[in-house]
């Protein structure tokens, strides 16, 4: 049964593995509305890395994030799967998954919050190399998800290398 199980790991993982595509990158993002922002500061934006793993049109991605919300900040996992397309030598994808963040700092409401995204971006392809646009509606915890579409979106761009 064992070796049975295995192999049935290796026939599935050897063909993912071969056509699965991996992508490493920086995100930079806007967190505040900037129809009203007079003024605009450190803890209007939020950064960190990203990673996509991609086959086919089936795309999962996680973000890991440094938010700050003055008095506090918080490192943010934002997870998502969805699905991703090529046309010409833009790349389209759209993806919703749930997001975790760690508070840290004096001022956090509570230790961690679980919460939900939904992710929206457009990458232009040079090679191994892309740069593009995304869009997170972020919701940091559960009690507000009914509200998810009245708040603006974290817009923000984004530097990934294919491996």
């Amino acid at each position: 049964m064992r070796k049975v199980l295995i192999l049935l790991i290796l026939v599935v993982l050897i063909p993912v593995a071969a056509f699965a595509q991996l992508q490493v990158g920086g995100i930079a993002m806007y967190k505040g509305n900037p129809t009203t922002a007079t003024s605009v500061g450190v803890d209007s934006f939020t950064f960190g890395g990203e990673a996509r793993l991609r086959v086919g049109i089936l795309q999962g991605a996680v973000s890991a994030l440094y938010v700050p919300y003055g008095s506090y900040a918080a490192i943010a996992a934002l997870t998502d799967i969805g699905a991703s397309f090529d046309v010409a030598i833009f790349t389209l994808g759209a993806g919703i998954g749930p997001n975790f963040a760690i508070n840290i700092g004096s001022g956090a409401p509570t230790a961690v919050n679980f919460g939900m995204n939904l992710k929206l971006t457009t990458d232009i392809n040079i090679g191994a190399f892309s740069i593009g646009l995304a869009g997170f509606y972020y919701v940091s915890d559960f009690t507000t998800i009914a509200s998810v579409f009245s708040n603006l979106p974290w817009l923000g761009i984004t530097a990934m290398l294919k491996l």
